[in-house]
């Protein structure tokens, strides 16, 4: 008796847990940044962002996430004493798809008798689009095409690509409320190959150079302070402080339910 209640208990299992593998979703919080303009978070300049992603769940403890996240980012030198005499700022969207590779510290989601809440964390890979701007005279002037720093001039190649690869790496909690519904609160950071999040990286460039080849909305850009600070080869930016963003935020998820065919 028992030996048969151990094959029926095999052969339930995996059909079970193929009943309830594939989970769809949505977020919805917040984003923010670390940079040259930021090296610490910054509460106020927290954006709003969303997303959807869809899931399968290999096991108990372990998933593959698939999603797309919109937001946007912001950072002002005003947000702290040392930098506020550069007087530079900026915002920018960002557009990514990502891959997560998710652990549950805990058995959730599939299984007899899973958790109701597990902590879990993630790390993946993400690729993403974003465009700086910042604010002057009323309008967003986009800063990628003006080559605030010159590198366009001296290498005659582009300042640098709107389009880049980031390392998403976080965690955070997850909350069966019934059969087929999971709420998980989580923050997740990305850390990017690029230094130009907020368009400042290395030195200032000639104004003048700027002025001639660009016109003079590049040149007052480059140096946005009020004693002109901005001498050519002087310090701008932290060219060794890789720029990051951050989602955080509540999602909600559906698991799909199939019919569960018993095969002997």
């Amino acid at each position: 008796m028992f030996k048969r209640k151990l094959t029926l208990l095999i052969l339930i299992i995996p059909l079970f847990t193929h009943a309830q593998k594939w989970e769809v979703g949505f977020q919805m919080g917040g984003t923010n940044y670390l940079g040259d303009l930021a090296p610490e978070i910054v509460l106020s300049e927290t954006n709003m962002a969303s997303g959807l992603f869809f899931k399968k769940n290999v096991n108990p403890f372990l998933s593959h996430a698939f999603g797309i996240m919109q937001g946007q980012i912001s950072a002002h030198d005003n947000n702290f004493k040392h930098l506020e005499v550069r007087n530079l700022s900026f915002s920018s969207s960002i557009l990514e798809f990502s891959y997560l590779f998710e652990f549950n510290f805990f058995p959730f989601g599939l299984g007899l008798h899973p958790n109701k809440f597990t902590p879990y964390s993630f790390i993946g890979a993400a690729g993403f689009i974003y465009q700086p701007k910042t604010l002057y005279n009323g309008d967003f002037i986009k800063l990628h095409g003006l080559d605030t720093e010159g590198i366009h001039i001296e290498s005659n190649k582009n300042a640098y690509s709107l389009y880049q690869f980031a390392i998403p790496i976080g965690g955070g909690f997850k909350i069966k409320l019934n059969k087929s519904i999971n709420v998980s609160v989580n923050v997740g950071f990305r850390y990017t190959f690029t230094d130009y999040l907020d368009d400042v990286s290395t030195t200032y460039y000639n104004i003048d150079v700027l002025e001639n080849i660009y016109g003079p909305i590049a040149s007052e850009l480059s140096d946005r302070s009020e004693n002109s600070i901005g001498l050519a080869g002087k310090q701008r930016g932290r060219p060794d402080l890789i720029d990051w963003y951050i989602f955080s935020g509540l999602t909600l998820s559906f698991q799909i339910r199939n019919k569960v065919c018993f095969e002997f």
